[in-house]
Order: structure tokens, then sequence, then C-alpha cells
């Protein structure tokens, strides 16, 4: 059973993955700037729902492993950690390259800003790696339905408030503004954190 613990782990990996600069940045700045707060706020939207349909899949793949292939769902577990791990290392090697780029809005499949937002989450398969490797930690043999549904619901829900407070305050210019000065910084805590948070996951395994 998910404990409310081991919720506010997910709930913190979730967030820092969220955070992470990329093209989904990209997107929501581009629809907020260039034509409103409002359109930030759908795009974001359809960027949870994308996000939760990911989340959706390695719950129910994580589930048909556990049932028939146990030993290897736990090696699984094993290399998801090791995964997160990479993922924070990289955060902090790379974070003085890292770069928030603005995406042309030509090349965006859909004119609607939901679609926009729900497509830059189904396209990037990564998420689905990315989840699959996170849920592999949270998700036991005994998992009960409600479990599932808290696996699923949360990324996409912190997912879409986190890209909406985006929308928010990237309206404000002294709050934009200091991101972008600390984003070295900011990106360096976030890698910190996910190797502290698969750390604390592998220790069960000595």
């Amino acid at each position: 059973m998910i404990t409310f613990y081991i919720w506010l782990q997910l709930s913190l990996v979730c967030l820092l993955g969220a955070m992470s600069p990329g093209p989904s940045v990209a997107l929501i700045i581009n629809n907020t700037v260039k034509k409103n707060r409002l359109n930030g706020i759908v795009t974001s939207i359809g960027h949870g729902l994308g996000v939760s349909f990911y989340a959706l899949l390695a719950v129910l793949g994580l589930g048909i492993l556990i049932e028939n292939y146990f030993n290897i769902f736990i090696g699984f577990q094993i290399a998801g950690s090791c995964f997160l791990i990479a993922i924070g290392l990289h955060a902090i090697f790379s974070a003085n390259k890292s770069e928030i780029n603005e995406i042309n809005s030509e090349k965006v499949i859909s004119a609607s800003a939901f679609i926009q937002g729900f497509l830059i989450a189904f396209l990037n398969p990564k998420i689905l790696v990315f989840f699959t490797a996170l849920f592999s930690q949270f998700i036991h043999v005994d998992a009960i339905t409600s479990d599932k549904i808290i696996l699923v619901l949360t990324p996409g829900i912190i997912d879409t408030i986190w890209y909406i407070f985006i929308s928010i305050a990237i309206t404000f210019y002294s709050i934009n503004n200091f991101i972008y000065k600390n984003k070295i910084i900011i990106q360096k805590i976030m890698g910190v954190l996910l190797i502290v948070i698969a750390l604390t996951i592998l220790y069960k395994f000595i």
C-alpha cells in the first residue's frame, strides 16, 4: 500500500522531472508569451494528460511483469534506481550547457494549444522509460487498484500544476528573470535530489 511518505517520494521525483528544462517548457513559454496566459494553461492541461497516458502504460506493463516474472522485476527495480541516478548525474554535469530554446510555432503539428501540449508529451517516448524506471520502485506484488490509480494520477496532476504555474509565473518579469539567472544552480539541486532519492530506494536491497 502506498503510504503518505511513499507518495511524497513519488511526488518529489515527478516534480523534479516536470521541472527539468526541455521542449515541454519551451512550448509552454512559447504559447504563453506569443498568445496569452490562458493558452499556456490549456497547453499545460494537455501535457498533463499526455504524461498520465504514459504513466498508465508503465503501470500496466509493470503489473504484468510482477505477476509473471517477479525475479526480473526485482532486477528491474535496481536498474530503475540506477537510471534515476544517471539522470541526476546528467542534470548536474550538463547544467552549464542547459538552455531553453524557443520552439518554432510553425513546426507545431496542431494549432490547438491543448493538442500541442498533449502531443509534446505523447511524442516523447523517454517519458515512458522514465515512468517505467520510477514506478518499478513503488509498485509491489500486492498492489491494489487504488495504488495503481495513485501512480497514474499523481504525475499527471503534478505535471499540470507545475506547467500552469510556469504559464502564470512567466508573465511576471521578476520571477522569470530569477529562474533564468539561477537555472544552473536549480538544475544541479534537482540532480542531487534525484540521486539522494534513488539511493534511499536502493538502500532497501542492502
